[in-house]
Formats: C-alpha cells, structure tokens, sequence
C-alpha cells in the first residue's frame, strides 16, 4: 500500500470561523445548515447557462470587415480556457445562410476549418466583406475584433466554483468503509449522457449492485468545468440510488477532486451537494506537479500544488506505465483516499468501482 500523503490542517483563529487551508487560499466553512447550502448549489447546477445559444450570438457581433480569433470569443464567454470548445463548436453547429462563423479564426491568423466548405469558400466571404486574406491567413492586427458584450458566464461559473471549494472539508471517517460506490458518465452521442453507478466490496473488489441513467446533456465539455456537464445527471443517479437504499459510504468519481485550478473538481461538487464523502480518480493530471520517473507498480507519489501535497499519483500496474492522479473530494483525508483506491486495484489501471461504472456505462450506451 503506498504512503500516505500530508493533508492542509485545520486552522481555529480566536474570535473567527473555523479555516480549512487548501493550498495557499483559506476557505471558509459556512455556518447555515447543510441542507441549506447543498439545495442552493443543486438548484444552480440545475440551470446552467446554454453556452451554444450565447456563442452563436457572439458571432453575430462581429461586425462585417472585421474577424474574431477562438481566443476572444472564449475570453467574452468568460475564460480562455474555452477557446478549444469554441473550435469544436465552429466545426459542429447548425449552420445556416446567414450565419457569420466565417469571421472566426485562429489565434495566429489562419482560417482554420469552415463548415460550410473549404478554405477557399470562406476566404471568398471574408473578401465580399473587405477582409485581405493571403495564404489562407488574415491579419490579425488589422482586422480582429473584441469588443463583445457579454455578461461572461463561465467567469460567474469560476465564481461559483470557489465558493464550493469553500464548503470542503478535508477531514473524514478514520476506518474505512466496507462498501464504495463508483460513478462515471459516458456519452453515447454529444447531447446524451449515461450514468452509472456501481456498489463495491473493500474487501476483494467483488461488484453487488450497479444501475444506469440515461439523460440528455446541455452544457460543454469544457476542461476545469467538467462539473457543470456531469452534476446534473449524477445528481439524479445518487437520487435513484439513495432511494434504492444502495449509496455508499464513500463514493470514487471519474474526475478530479481539490487536484483541481481552484480545489473544486467534480468530486468535490458532488461530495458538497450530495454530502457524500468523495474521491477523485483521474488519468490526466489537470494541476499540480509530481515525478512520475521511474515509479513501481502499486507505488505512490504526492503531487504539490502552491506547497502543498493536494493529491497522491499511483501506479497501478506493471502494464499501465501512467499513473492515476488521486485526490479528496470532500469528507475524506488524503490519506484515506489513496489507501482505500490502493485496495480497490485489482490488477487494472483503474480501482473497481470505477473500472465496473465505466464498462457499465459504456454497455449502456451502445443499446
């Protein structure tokens, strides 16, 4: 089993509210009812912004004779991050005559894909619109346009997120559970989603139950946002299984945990609203740094973020050359985490729970 991993302490100043460190930032716990703050936070997740509907009216406000680069329309939708996501959606929306996504293009110039045809048809358009276009690239410094109005919703989202992050808690049970449930969600097509849900034995790894949702999706896969895609549907899945009586005590999520830009992944959401303990199981580390050099199957390493050790690599396997990047959710120690997915990986690079949701999911969706 590998080593555990320093967790931030508690904090007690005289004359104020208790403080959790995560990384560098103090996070406040909140004084109303539980209850109270979980039912807001699902009410928000239960409406979250059509992120299609506001880009397209993005690209109406680029004026003709003028281009726009994926970058600053995602920094209008309120992070740069997103600036990916813009380029699937100007490859993959519903396009019509009057639809000015040929005035998007990338950061450099280039005119990048066109879905209404090729490289020539949209450098014609820009043309009709008094745009120079030569070698299929535009002067970005003549032509590029960024004066949107928005009201920028993936930065109200950002907000929303710190404030989760203030709602963990970092401390748990000191005995494991004896069952742990996973979840995962896999989409069959973009707009539809299946979630799973299966319930683990500690002890040996042997799956006894699993159900499956399936439910459309809105919002975007967008990276540090992967919350605001999935909650929705996982919040109805734990509903399902609450009511069956079959929730664990501990729940691994496909996702990040605090191992998150601002210590609020997708564990850490559903483990706040839900007040489930959770853990965070990912294979692609989002922030943070670790050596990975050389490490031995079954071992561990602590990845740091602003001085602090937030999450644990493991190997898993002598065949999986990558680790998994463990990390809390909420009401769990560091330490628990990594030694309860240490006893759930049986001989794949995922722990149990985890590897059963996402076969399950997947089965799902191919009916």
């Amino acid at each position: 089993m590998g080593r555990g991993v320093t967790v931030p302490d508690r904090l007690t100043q005289p004359g104020r509210r208790e403080i959790f460190l995560v990384g560098r930032n103090p996070a406040y716990r909140k004084s109303e009812p539980a209850a109270t703050a979980d039912a807001a936070m699902g009410h928000v997740f239960a409406k979250t912004p059509d992120l299609e509907v506001l880009l397209a009216s993005l690209f109406r406000q680029i004026p003709p004779g003028c281009v726009a680069t994926c970058g600053a329309l995602a920094g209008a939708l309120g992070n740069p991050i997103a600036a990916r996501w813009v380029g699937h959606f100007l490859r993959n929306h519903e396009h019509g005559e009057d639809c000015p996504c040929h005035r998007v293009v990338r950061a450099d110039g280039h005119l990048g894909a066109y879905i209404a045809g090729s490289l020539h048809d949209k450098a014609r358009r820009l043309r009709r619109e008094g745009v120079k276009v030569g070698r299929d690239r535009v002067d970005v410094t003549v032509y590029a346009f960024d004066r949107f109005v928005s009201d920028r919703p993936l930065d109200k989202l950002r907000r929303l997120q710190e404030e989760l992050a203030a709602q963990v808690r970092l401390r748990g049970p000191r005995k494991p559970p004896k069952l742990v449930g996973g979840v995962d969600v896999s989409y069959p097509t973009t707009k539809e989603g299946v979630a799973a849900y299966t319930l683990v034995e500690l002890d040996g790894g042997r799956c006894i139950w699993s159900t499956t949702i399936r439910r459309p999706i809105t919002f975007p896969y967008i990276t540090t946002y992967l919350a605001f895609r999935e909650i929705p549907i996982l919040l109805e899945l734990i509903e399902a299984v609450r009511a069956e009586g079959r929730l664990a005590e501990l729940l691994l999520v496909d996702g990040s945990g605090i191992l998150h830009h601002r210590h609020a992944g997708i564990a850490a959401h559903l483990g706040v609203i839900t007040g489930t303990p959770t853990v965070g199981v990912t294979k692609t580390l989002l922030v943070g740094k670790v050596d990975i050099e050389g490490m031995a199957p079954g071992e561990s390493r602590p990845v740091y973020h602003q001085g602090q050790a937030i999450g644990a690599a493991i190997r898993a396997t002598s065949k999986s050359r990558r680790p998994i990047f463990v990390s809390p959710g909420h009401r769990v120690t560091l330490a628990m985490a990594e030694s309860v997915v240490h006893r759930l990986l049986q001989g794949r690079r995922l722990p149990e729970p985890l590897y059963w949701a996402d076969r399950l999911s997947r089965a799902e969706g191919h009916k």
